[in-house]
């Protein structure tokens, strides 16, 4: 596969397969007037700031654009312009165009369960993402499963495009990237991501806003939820480190599933762990799973796969319907240097 340099973007490298879709989804655009944007069920952060991203570019140019997901939009993105607009729901039948943004698998769009039409072929439907799961289940799929984050690829559709990158746009593209890279601290954090972050601080994008807002702004009930968490973590015989929670903590600490974002980076942050992985019960039924890893010889995608899920080779999840029962197990461990595994006592 060849790549081709932009003239006006030196430092940035796009294959000729993504331009060709930046092309069909430009050709898509121009010819629409209304184009509903879907972020991901539980969205986080690079699934809103992609999608009000995209948004502010095609309302620039007098599209009405309407963003949607089934969930609400995190508290640690809300503050950005129209984060608070999103629709749970809406009629497939007023609009031109359907996007996705950050959808790694077409069962997070959700919408089409109900909007089956969705993916009938009947209008186009842009999907653009950066994850290796991602199906191609667009009619139009902006895909770079090499890219750092949706918003990064977003950042090089504005530049194909043309399109101006003002200070509400770069705070929601530096937002998207600023979250899949961690705060800039994951492997995928790499040198051309830094001048693309450092281009959109030229544009207004404020880094401290989107540090504090992501990383450095925890309430009391989620601080209590992860010292739950972080209580049980354990590093089992193969090297995972694992912990688990469920509705009754959420219940006993005043949280909900979705303050276990970031306690995942803890578990990764254990020596010598393999990878690591966070079960957590939903609201609807399900056992999530996350996984996350700093090593280079694991893939992450391949161990969430067989439970169904996917993403990244360095952070992936899956669900199962179900719920969490604990299991107990006692090992008798040998006296020092004998057999290192001991012996397993199950009854």
């Amino acid at each position: 596969m060849g790549v081709l340099f932009f003239p006006y973007l030196n430092f940035m490298v796009i294959s000729d397969s993504l331009k060709l879709e930046f092309q069909r989804a430009k050709t898509v655009f121009d010819a629409a007037e209304r184009i509903v944007i879907i972020s991901h069920r539980s969205p986080d952060g690079d699934a809103v700031g992609s999608n009000l991203a995209l948004r502010y570019g095609l309302e620039a140019l007098g599209k009405t654009v309407v963003s949607a997901c089934v969930d609400p939009v995190p508290a640690n993105s809300i503050y950005m312009k129209k984060a608070d607009s999103f629709v749970s729901d809406f009629n497939y039948e007023d609009f031109d165009v359907v996007a996705s943004v950050d959808c790694g698998a077409l069962k997070l769009v959700k919408f089409h369960e109900e909007k089956p039409e969705i993916l009938s072929g009947e209008k186009p439907f842009v999907n653009f993402d950066h994850h290796e799961s991602n199906g191609n289940f667009g009619t139009v799929n902006p895909v770079d499963p090499d890219a750092c984050a949706t918003a990064f690829v977003l950042y090089g559709f504005f530049k194909f495009m043309g399109w101006k990158i003002n200070i509400d746009t770069a705070t929601a593209l530096l937002h998207g990237v600023y979250f899949d890279t961690g705060g800039m601290m994951h492997s995928n954090a790499t040198a051309e991501v830094f001048r693309v972050a450092s281009d959109l601080m030229s544009k207004g994008a404020n880094v401290q806003k989107i540090s504090k807002e992501l990383f450095h702004t925890t309430p009391i009930n989620k601080l209590r939820l992860w010292g739950k968490i972080l209580e049980r973590t354990y590093v089992n015989d193969e090297g995972v480190t694992v912990s688990a929670v469920g509705r009754v903590d959420y219940e006993s600490t005043g949280a909900t599933s979705k303050d276990t974002g970031g306690a995942i980076d803890y578990l990764n942050a254990v020596p010598g762990s393999k990878y690591c992985v966070l079960l957590s019960e939903n609201d609807e039924g399900l056992v999530k799973g996350s996984l996350r890893t700093q090593r280079d010889d694991v893939n992450l995608s391949d161990v969430a796969s067989q439970w169904g899920g996917g993403g990244h080779p360095k952070a992936s999840g899956f669900g199962i319907r179900g719920e969490l029962k604990p299991v107990m197990s006692w090992k008798v461990m040998p006296p020092e240097g004998g057999d290192e595994h001991g012996v397993d006592l199950k009854f």
